[in-house]
């Protein structure tokens, strides 16, 4: 389970990658230039080509394993001691 999610994390951010890129180069614009979406896309392929839409990617994929193992770690703690909440138990009644 561990692994398919890390690679469906890194599929999911390769996909959206590329209208992020565009999407904070947007925002990164200056007040003065009006430039839309698509004059920015068209900029990009011509000035920098294809793989401009990957810029920053690298960080974003190494941070995905250690954010989703200790995310793991949290939930195979927090379950089990909710479900005892809810049930009523103590901690000391759940180790018999």
């Amino acid at each position: 389970n561990f692994f398919a999610s890390i690679g469906g994390a890194v599929a999911s951010l390769t996909v959206s990658a590329p209208m992020d890129v565009i999407k904070t180069r947007i925002q990164a614009r200056s007040f003065d230039n009006p430039e839309s979406g698509m004059v920015i896309l068209r900029k990009m392929v011509q000035q920098e080509g294809f793989t401009s839409f990957f810029k920053g990617l690298t960080p974003k994929i190494l941070v995905v394993g250690p954010k989703l193992v200790f995310g793991f770690t949290l939930a195979q703690w927090f379950i089990p001691t909710f479900d005892r909440m809810l049930k009523g138990q103590t901690l000391a009644e759940a180790r018999v």
